[in-house]
């Protein structure tokens, strides 16, 4: 695909400030002892909130076996808990636990970063702008609730792509 100059412009843009939020969201993950891929999982519950377990690997997009192997792995961290549902003793259900909504809070450090106060250093129509922009793309590409990949994984860095971008 070739790429116009406002294409590449646009991506090359985009891709350089991922670089520069990456390594904070790696920090924030490692704090908690969980993948960059986890952390995603973690947000995507902050949003459900406590919901049967079957339905958190649904908005993850994850097979039955992967969501348990998720929530294990958060369980072991101390940032979900499993707890029996009380309509239906059939059901399990998930919820962040007080260490989960630590990981969440913990997204200060990257607004508290260099490039997070560069951000809120935007003038207000600027911010409101780019976050219309961002949640578009976001919401055209990517359904409510899907995970980066069938197994959570990390993300891959960017500098292959940022190779071939480069003007």
């Amino acid at each position: 695909m070739t790429l116009s100059a406002n294409q590449r412009r646009t991506l090359w843009a985009f891709l350089r400030a991922i670089a520069l939020v990456e390594p904070l969201q790696q920090e924030v993950a490692a704090s908690h002892g969980i993948s960059l891929g986890d952390l995603y999982a973690v947000r995507v519950l902050a949003r459900l909130g406590e919901v049967p377990v079957s339905r958190y690997g649904a908005e993850l997009g994850l097979a039955r076996s992967t969501i348990t192997n998720l929530v294990d792995r958060l369980e072991r961290a101390g940032l979900v808990a499993r707890v029996a549902s009380p309509s239906d003793r059939r059901v399990t259900l998930v919820h962040l636990t007080t260490g989960g909504l630590e990981a969440m809070e913990s997204r200060a450090r990257i607004a508290d970063s260099d490039l997070g106060r560069r951000l809120f250093a935007l003038e207000d129509s600027d911010l409101v702008a780019l976050a219309e922009i961002l949640e578009r793309v976001v919401e055209g590409h990517e359904p409510a609730g899907s995970a980066p990949s069938e197994t959570c994984a990390e993300p891959q860095p960017i500098a292959a792509a940022e190779s071939e971008l480069a003007p």
